[in-house]
């Protein structure tokens, strides 16, 4: 392993004034809160040692993170009265050597920006997400990931030849080696990331291609063949309906004529007046034809181009073409702010072996069948794809890879649940522990995290770089006590924790009112909160 470690300055650096409390963090949808005692926004390296310094000798804990993170969880957040860093003033691009095909940012650097700087150098990064909005340091946190089967990997934490980070005893690290595979999707747990070396490649465009299909019946034998015969893809499929859509992404010359981006979140005011209606409604007890009618409408809407071209906004029908990064992110109809933004969705996505998915499938059809008449309204259940990556503790550790996400609609916090949401938890469980899934480390609900240490091989070498790392521990929240097992998951079993997500349901206690823990209707190993 590789650490090279900068000795501590022995003066030390005058801080940035912090920012004391009440001031609350919040997440981008408003239902994730967060109390730090004090919030620092460093501009240097320096500063950040200094602050880390400061914390090891008071005995506080440290973690890094934005003022409106966007993540639906605490994955990011320090613990009440605790440190929060933010490295919204360091998002620069400190070098880039075109020879060597590498760039060198500070890890406070929106993804969009970086993406934007080397649009404009004739480069690109191998790997696009798609929202852009994430700063590098995040995406290395949480293993942020695209859709790609054929270049080395979806995540950008697999393009990283070096980082620097600040230790648990403020001293400046240069990771390479085996310990960056420890360090490329690090939860924000072994220190704080404060410049990253990134691999890029000559620029590109991809030209997409969207169909709908009004029949599901051979998706099982298609479905694999869509990631390996494309640069990039991903499948929405609506089983309620027995329909599903496809998206491709295929590398074209940068040379080529277009100039196209993704529209799919660049919605009017009135469409996202109407979602909202829609939202409200899919919480009520008859809404099962309404969900539908829902699933519909974006069935169609993902089933043609939703792509328009940069200058005129007009929809491109024919071949849409444009740069990589423009073409596979959302684009909103206001930089900061997507119709998710306003109408809050929980998004709930594992990762399980990619040759599985055929037979997961095959199981979720099944699980379909034998309960009420559901459809998943948003994006269906989403698909997309990664290879195998040598890093610990990211979702494509040590295997191919196929993502699942489902998307649902929230109103309150605990005050409803969608309809059939029993269906959503039934499948959950069966992802969990039929398939091994792994759950995303930046989106889900607290209950979904059970087991995590058997789910990655190389736990232990991550513990015992985290040791070195972080002897004391500084680097820890409570997310991290609870999927390192510090804060066992039994302690959220509490009256009504199912809706709210912080539970699998044991007893009846623990289901919304009117709602009984049962026995999943296909996986019997799941308990799910159904109506009696």
């Amino acid at each position: 392993m590789t650490g090279l470690i900068f000795a501590a300055t022995s003066v030390a650096e005058q801080l940035p004034p912090p920012i004391e409390v009440p001031e609350v963090l919040k997440n981008y949808q408003d239902t994730q809160d967060c109390f730090p005692g004090v919030i620092y926004d460093p501009s240097s390296v320096a500063e950040v040692q200094q602050i880390v310094r400061d914390a090891v000798d008071q005995g506080r804990k440290v973690m890094t993170g934005s003022r409106r993170f966007n993540s639906q969880i605490d994955a990011a957040c320090a613990g009440n009265g605790e440190v929060q860093i933010t490295l919204e003033n360091m998002d620069q691009v400190i070098s880039l050597d075109k020879e060597n095909l590498q760039v060198t940012v500070q890890a406070g650097m929106r993804f969009r920006d970086l993406t934007a700087y080397l649009r404009d150098h004739e480069l690109s990064v191998p790997m696009v997400t798609e929202l852009a909005i994430f700063t590098i340091g995040g995406m290395l946190g949480s293993g942020t990931h695209g859709s790609t089967f054929t270049q080395k990997s979806s995540m950008i934490s697999d393009y990283v030849t070096e980082l620097k980070l600040v230790d648990g005893k403020g001293d400046l690290r240069v990771i390479s080696g085996e310990m960056l595979n420890a360090a490329r999707v690090n939860l924000g747990v072994l220190g704080v990331v404060v410049e990253v070396t990134i691999e890029v490649e000559p620029g590109y465009k991809v030209q997409a291609k969207v169909k709908g299909y009004h029949s599901d019946d051979e998706l099982e034998d298609v479905v694999l063949d869509l990631a390996r015969d494309n640069h990039s893809a991903n499948v929405a499929w609506f089983p309620g309906l027995g329909r599903y859509t496809v998206t491709t992404y295929n590398k074209v010359p940068l040379s080529t004529k277009g100039n196209a981006y993704n529209a799919q979140a660049d919605v009017s005011d009135f469409s996202e007046y109407l979602f909202g209606l829609i939202f409200d409604s899919l919480h009520e007890a008859d809404s099962a034809t309404l969900q539908c009618f829902a699933a519909s409408l974006r069935h169609t809407a993902r089933s043609s181009s939703y792509f328009r071209d940069v200058d005129s906004g007009l929809k491109k029908w024919i071949k849409p073409t444009g740069h990589a990064d423009l073409m596979q992110h959302f684009v909103c109809k206001e930089p900061d702010k997507c119709v998710w933004d306003n109408l809050p969705i929980a998004l709930q996505e594992v990762a399980i072996p990619f040759e599985e998915l055929p037979n997961w499938i095959a199981d979720v059809r099944q699980i379909i069948a034998n309960s009420e008449k559901t459809c998943f309204p948003l994006n269906g259940i989403y698909f997309r794809f990664g290879k195998a990556s040598d890093s610990y503790l990211g979702m494509t550790a040590g295997r191919d890879t196929a993502f699942v996400g489902i998307e649902y609609t929230l109103r309150q916090r605990g005050e409803a649940v969608p309809k059939n949401y029993f269906v959503n938890l039934e499948i959950e469980q069966m992802s969990l522990r039929k398939y091994g899934a792994r759950p995303h480390w930046g989106k889900n609900s607290v209950a979904i995290f059970e087991d995590m240490a058997e789910r990655f091989p190389k736990w232990s070498q991550f513990m015992d770089v985290k040791e070195e790392l972080d002897p004391n521990n500084i680097f820890s929240n409570p997310f991290w006590s609870r999927v390192s097992g510090a804060d066992p998951l039994e302690n959220y079993l509490t009256p009504g924790c199912n809706p709210d997500g912080q539970c699998y349901c044991q007893t009846d206690e623990h289901c919304e009112e009117g709602a009984s823990c049962q026995a999943g209707v296909w996986y019997s190993d799941a308990r799910i909160c159904k109506a009696d």
